[in-house]
């Protein structure tokens, strides 16, 4: 019996959260206006301001975004982030944009809504 409470209190162990906090981020995400179809928003701390902690991402679906998405989805750190966009025509389709930008995100679930400018145009030739 001992061995029953051990194995299950083992598991228990094992399976619960472990590491930095991370935090949900979900919202809207723009190109020149319009909703991206596909891409990823990817969560960077930024280490100039003095933040640290895991790096996030989260798939863009028909101009929304959300770190809680599928098992790729990662929350983020919060606090000084560099956030950077990879807009995409659709699954697997062509490069629409790159665009990289700052933000202090807080430390707790939040929704933050991107506007990515014209002037991110992928460069010609590039697709992924």
């Amino acid at each position: 019996m001992r061995a029953v409470v051990l194995l299950v209190f083992g598991v228990a162990i094992g399976c619960s959260e472990s590491g930095p906090k991370r935090y949900r981020v979900s919202g809207s995400v723009t190109f020149n206006g319009a909703p991206i179809p596909s891409g990823e928003v990817i969560f960077t701390p930024d280490g100039s301001k003095g933040n640290s902690g895991p790096q996030g991402v989260a798939e863009i679906r028909d101009g929304k975004y959300d770190t809680a998405w599928g098992g790729s989805g990662k929350g983020t750190a919060g606090g000084p982030t560099i956030l950077r966009v990879n807009g995409m025509s659709g699954p697997r389709g062509k490069t629409l944009c790159e665009f990289e930008l700052k933000a202090d995100l807080p430390l707790q679930d939040t929704t933050y809504d991107i506007n990515v400018p014209k002037s991110a145009v992928a460069k010609p030739g590039r697709e992924i």
